[in-house]
């Protein structure tokens, strides 16, 4: 699985990107997680299975869905995001991934 995770900065999301890695590797080997800005995620997007959208970003959910309709595209939850619950965020990836 390829998760992309869509960001303001890249400060918080690539320690975020990090733990949602750990959180996941507990689940599959066959895993990678990025991040990358808003604007450049058009450059990554095609590779992701799934795209994850940091809270504050929520209101680029539509634009994002649309350009990437055979992606998982979700927005985290911020109380998730704020207390780093990467265990959570992605074991509700997992589960929609594997029910696609």
């Amino acid at each position: 699985m390829k998760i992309l995770l869509c960001c303001v900065a890249g400060v918080t999301s690539t320690l975020f990107a990090s733990k949602l890695k750990d959180a996941g590797s507990r689940k599959t080997k066959d895993l990678n997680v990025w991040s990358a800005s808003e604007h450049a995620v058009e450059y990554s997007a095609d590779l992701a299975d799934v795209i994850l959208i940091e809270p504050q970003l929520r209101s680029a959910y539509d634009r994002i869905a649309a350009a990437y309709p055979d992606k998982i595209v979700k927005v985290v939850n911020e109380e998730d995001f704020v207390n780093f619950n990467a265990i959570k965020i992605f074991n509700d990836i997992w589960e929609e991934y594997n029910n696609q």
